[in-house]
């Protein structure tokens, strides 16, 4: 099973998570819990966890300054925020989803399920389905077979690269050159590395981000394609409709 980490100073929150969620249901357990940042950051050395689940406000810090120092393999962001705002920056800072309160247990499983997929895979850039797959899959099982080979070090920059920078108009040319190598060397160790070419990855991060966006209905489908780095939103639904199997509004009335 995998490791869950649960930072939340709210306790009857904290307690709700802990004893009334099946944990076991999405083959994960709560090996730790922590009520601050500070307790959080020993918790997590000491645990290394593979999913980390933490408020956004914490009594000595916030959640998504949490999750960009410790870099969990994956993180879910809790909130009573739900400006598009915070979102982003959770998003930008590695976070899977983005989780309103009050807290729905079927929502919680599905945000549980694309984090169990990320860290599966050994972190960020993994999490995404393949063209065609619906994000709401459930992840593979874990299994004892010999851990996933170290990703190349630029592959994963570039990967970073997108996570931070996937809101511009961001190509294979911009991020070869932010690594200072040729953009077919970054194209062919995508290739070696992923199977998948830089754009498609891009693209997969892009949906994945327009996903969490859209569960709130607060959020404008044309600013969420803006977000997402889609000037035409008309193109952007056409994009979502590829990888999701439905149109961006279609989407939204199914979460």
């Amino acid at each position: 099973m995998l490791r869950v980490v649960i930072v939340e100073d709210e306790l009857p929150l904290l307690r709700e998570l802990t004893e009334t969620f099946s944990w076991r249901s999405v083959n994960c357990t709560v090996a730790a819990t922590a009520t601050t940042a500070a307790e959080a950051r020993q918790v997590i050395a000491r645990v290394r966890p593979d999913i980390l689940v933490t408020d956004i406000k914490l009594p000595d810090g916030d959640g998504i300054t949490l999750v960009e120092e410790t870099t969990p393999r994956a993180a879910i962001i809790i909130t009573g925020h739900g400006q598009i705002d915070f979102a982003q920056r959770a998003l930008r800072a590695g976070a899977v989803d983005f989780l309103l309160k009050p807290l729905d247990d079927e929502e919680l499983r599905r945000s549980l399920q694309r984090a169990s997929i990320r860290a599966l895979s050994g972190g960020f850039g993994g999490s995404e389905p393949p063209p065609g797959q619906k994000e709401s899959a459930p992840p593979p099982s874990p299994t004892p077979s010999p851990e996933t080979p170290p990703m190349h070090p630029l592959v994963h920059e570039a990967l970073l690269y997108i996570q931070k920078h996937y809101h511009r108009d961001i190509g294979l040319a911009e991020a070869a050159r932010h690594l200072a190598i040729t953009e077919s060397h970054l194209a062919t160790l995508f290739r070696q590395e992923r199977s998948q070419t830089f754009m498609q990855a891009l693209t997969a991060h892009r949906i994945t981000v327009a996903q969490t966006l859209l569960r709130d209905p607060r959020n404008q489908i044309t600013q969420v394609a803006w977000q997402c780095g889609y000037r035409d939103p008309a193109y952007f639904a056409k994009v979502f409709r590829r990888i999701v199997g439905s149109s961006p509004r279609e989407y939204r009335l199914g979460e």
